[in-house]
């Protein structure tokens, strides 16, 4: 029997502790309006997540570019040669040999968690528990995660995120570096320097700031929005957050007032162009059998030959066979003869006149049954006590 109901009613925390208490396995599915995320569980540990809203930022292939781990370009390739082969794309990833095992299974952690963080956001909703798993789950890359470990980040997070909030202005307004952060050398630019240099680590005026507040001030190079940071960010969203307000507070950013054009569209997110429609044969026209007919006809009425010696036997004999009549006396005599065998009743005369032979040549043919056999000549008797 299936468990659902508001969260209203039942939040988050009471519902996942209630499931990894009882040890239960199967789908619980959370819905919001349009959205809805599904979370796998096998004996009370998170097994796979998934949402039909996930951010580009949250899918597997952008975790690792935002990881460092693939390039725009290489995860382009992987995507189109998965719409190819229908394989998953972290298969593809470990067969090109472009990311470790412990690299996907990174990722796919983040985005689980990415995905279950913010869910724990929701202020509404509806759950739903089906004891059903489905087969398809990449058990193989996806270590099942304690349910205690995420209750307790996401009671972390439930407790900063509204101060973090309050610090921050709109996600969709325009940040831009200060002058004071124009000026300043950061670390990672001088280590880079070095290294290309050949020369050792530098031991010159340090910037202050935590290798993340660097990391993420380098984003900036250009006004963004904190919405457009978050997509291309390597951290987790609240700790991205955390850093854009102690830049804004420590005075390295600050709102910008020009207009900042809509992020580009990353190339992993590219749909490819749709595959042109191939006409499906629909059968022949209605005229065609139709028009076979006439030019078979018309051959065949045109170049029938019209005597029996035509060098085409086939088609010749199609036309009417001609009576030839014999005029000599003994054709006339066997003509006769064997008129009268087939109908000895009135010597043939019907049967002749149907086959329009003249009757006048029976009557006076000679009667060849009443002549003697020319192949058995008559011998004369023997006569007793006398040589022939």
């Amino acid at each position: 029997m299936a468990l659902e109901g508001s969260l209203r009613d039942f939040d988050l925390f009471s519902l996942f502790n209630m499931i990894k208490t009882q040890g239960k396995s199967g789908t619980l599915v959370l819905s919001r309006g349009q959205e809805f995320v599904k979370v796998f569980f096998e004996q009370g540990d998170i097994v796979g997540c998934d949402s039909n809203q996930v951010r580009v930022e949250d899918r597997v292939g952008a975790m690792l570019v935002r990881l460092g781990r693939l390039s725009g370009d290489e995860l382009l390739a992987m995507i189109q040669k998965q719409r190819q082969t229908l394989k998953r794309l972290g298969t593809l990833l470990l067969e090109s040999g472009k990311v470790s095992s412990q690299d996907l299974q990174d990722a796919l952690f983040n985005q689980a968690m990415s995905i279950i963080y913010r869910t724990f956001r929701w202020i509404e909703g509806d759950y739903r528990f089906d004891s059903m798993l489905p087969a398809e789950l990449d058990r193989e890359h996806f270590q099942p995660i304690p349910v205690d470990t995420v209750l307790m980040e996401a009671a972390r997070i439930m407790d900063e995120w509204p101060e973090v909030q309050r610090r921050l202005p709109d996600h969709g307004i325009p940040l831009q570096k200060t002058p004071r952060a124009l000026s300043l050398r950061l670390d990672i630019d001088q280590e880079l320097s070095s290294m290309f240099e050949g020369r050792g680590p530098t031991h010159g005026e340090r910037s202050g700031l935590s290798h993340e507040e660097e990391t993420v001030l380098t984003y900036f190079s250009e006004p963004q929005t904190i919405q457009s940071v978050l997509q291309i960010t390597r951290y987790d969203e609240l700790d991205t957050c955390k850093v854009i307000a102690q830049l804004l507070e420590g005075g390295l950013l600050e709102v910008s007032r020009q207009e900042v054009a809509p992020p580009p569209t990353p190339v992993w997110q590219f749909q490819p162009e749709p595959p042109r429609e191939q006409a499906q044969a629909t059968g022949p026209s209605r005229l065609f059998w139709p028009l076979v007919a006439v030019f078979m006809a018309v051959p065949m009425l045109l170049y029938v030959p019209r005597g029996r010696a035509s060098i085409n036997p086939g088609l010749a004999s199609l036309q009417p066979a001609h009576v030839r009549t014999f005029t000599d006396a003994a054709t006339q005599d066997r003509l006769a003869f064997a008129l009268r065998l087939a109908a000895p009743a009135d010597g043939g005369l019907n049967l002749a006149k149907s086959l329009g032979i003249d009757g006048e040549g029976l009557r006076t043919a000679p009667d060849l049954l009443a002549s003697p056999d020319p192949l058995f000549e008559a011998t004369p008797m023997a006569v007793p006590g006398k040589l022939p």
